[in-house]
């Protein structure tokens, strides 16, 4: 089996306008340490090759966040359109089932990680009873076991229910990090909030975050100081994984 290489961390640079999505790479620009870029579905849509520009600005890999759940053959183009400037991972809702085969074995192809998303940080525990049935944390479960049985390399899951794939295996992938350092919890109408750090030691693979970076007066510090926590975190869970074997 080929493992798989990623960062830990992944900036999200959450514009739908290229000037200003270039902007922000040149903010974070120089910036050392092992991370990657997320970008939207809204701006690539738009200029694709923003994946490459951003890419040459930072020397960071670009994750295509398209949240595709679409017919077969739309996603599997969407899938080639990003794969050809360069992203090194996509994703897909878990809910279009069957329909993601064909652009997860593109992906692959390319040499992308394909993650597929289960239940977005926007929403609770209400919104999992009225839309599936079930509590959160069964939902989430229960669409990361789809994820895993369609050949996704792993899925995207809020930080708040690791506890609950325990065992399900994957790359799991936490987006819409807070700091403990960062007041406005609840940018972008955040309602699963987790830092980094406690992400990451709880068995999270890969976390992501946008608005504690730049909406600081110092981005790179900001930058710097996630890193910081990421990499601390890892150390701890890779001491406490040595220390029970």
């Amino acid at each position: 089996m080929i493992e798989l290489q990623f960062s830990h961390y992944y900036q999200a640079i959450d514009d739908s306008v290229q000037e200003k999505a270039e902007k922000k790479a040149q903010m974070i620009e120089g910036v050392e340490g092992d991370y990657g870029i997320k970008l939207n579905l809204d701006l690539i849509s738009k200029a694709p090759q923003i994946i490459r520009q951003v890419a040459d600005i930072t020397g960071r890999p670009v994750f295509a966040d398209l949240k595709m759940n679409n017919g077969k053959r739309t996603m599997n183009e969407l899938v080639k359109m990003v794969g050809d400037q360069g992203a090194v991972m996509v994703n897909a809702y878990v809910n279009a089932d069957r329909l993601l085969e064909k652009a997860i074995q593109t992906a692959k192809s390319y040499g992308m990680i394909f993650l597929g998303v289960t239940v977005t940080t926007h929403f609770d525990e209400d919104y999992c009873k009225e839309y599936y049935r079930r509590t959160l944390a069964e939902t989430v479960k229960f669409l990361a076991q789809k994820a895993m049985d369609l050949g996704c390399n792993g899925y995207i899951l809020p930080g708040t229910m690791l506890n609950d794939v325990d065992g399900i295996g994957g790359i799991k992938f936490n987006p819409a990090m807070r700091p403990e350092w960062y007041e406005d919890k609840k940018t972008n109408d955040q309602e699963q909030i987790v830092t980094p750090g406690q992400a990451i030691l709880n068995g999270g693979d890969i976390v992501s975050c946008g608005s504690p970076v730049f909406k600081s007066p110092d981005p790179r510090e900001a930058l710097r100081r996630i890193l910081d926590e990421v990499e601390e975190a890892w150390k701890q869970r890779s001491s406490s994984a040595n220390k029970a074997k």
